[in-house]
């Protein structure tokens, strides 16, 4: 990171004082149930998607606020919508939008713009898997369980089957024009939203249903 800085900093157009714009969209995902996930895997999530996001701003924060310029976060309609073996990136989703809510107070005073752009399912990583990943990934967390683990769950079959939810995504043809369409307007507009969001109908409805009513109706209808 540091020297990518450097490489930035010296390769900057001629009169320029800094760095436009950092976007931010580097995403690893940990599917699962919280107790399948082994430590090394929820520790890779963490630090791709968190600690690597946090670390990433730092570095480059002193350039962008140099140039008067703006941070772009790439976040996810997962940050509202709430669904078994997804909680580890509902969480992440969750601390990245918050942390984007500080650093915007706190970059105000220097004129740097902080931007969100929770775009749609495509955006977690889910859409880049296919049928044959994850039946490797509920192979490899079942193996890794111990003993009294499986026997809770009891049923291989169920713990493949509730992986197996994520299929449906796959199968997903994605249209990436609206959110690239966003990204560049959150980059080039002279007064660009605090957070974007390019996502489907049924995520629009899933999201307000979450945010407006009370959480018991959001239950019943989706899980």
């Amino acid at each position: 990171m540091q020297e990518a800085v450097k490489f930035i900093e010296s390769n900057l157009p001629d009169g320029s004082n800094g760095l436009w714009a950092l976007l931010h969209c580097d995403q690893w995902n940990a599917i699962g149930e919280l107790e399948w996930i082994p430590q090394a895997v929820l520790k890779k999530a963490l630090d791709i998607n968190l600690v690597g996001t946090l670390r990433m701003t730092q570095f480059f924060l002193p350039i962008v606020r140099r140039g008067k310029g703006r941070i772009i976060f790439l976040s996810s309609a997962m940050s509202k919508i709430y669904n078994p073996v997804r909680g580890i990136q509902t969480a992440i989703n969750n601390a990245i939008e918050s942390f984007a809510l500080c650093l915007r107070s706190e970059m105000r005073r220097h004129g740097v713009q902080v931007i969100v752009v929770a775009a749609g399912e495509f955006t977690s990583g889910t859409a880049w898997l296919d049928n044959e990943e994850l039946c490797e990934q509920a192979k490899t967390m079942w193996k890794n369980m111990n003993d009294s683990m499986r026997f809770e769950i009891m049923d291989e079959k169920y713990f493949e089957s509730t992986i197996r939810q994520l299929e449906r995504y796959t199968k997903v043809t994605v249209d990436l024009t609206p959110c690239i369409h966003t990204i560049i307007d959150a980059i080039q507009r002279a007064f660009p939203l605090p957070r974007y969001t390019p996502i489907t109908q049924e995520e629009k409805i899933k999201t307000l249903i979450a945010d407006y009513l009370p959480y018991a109706i959001y239950d019943v209808i989706y899980n």
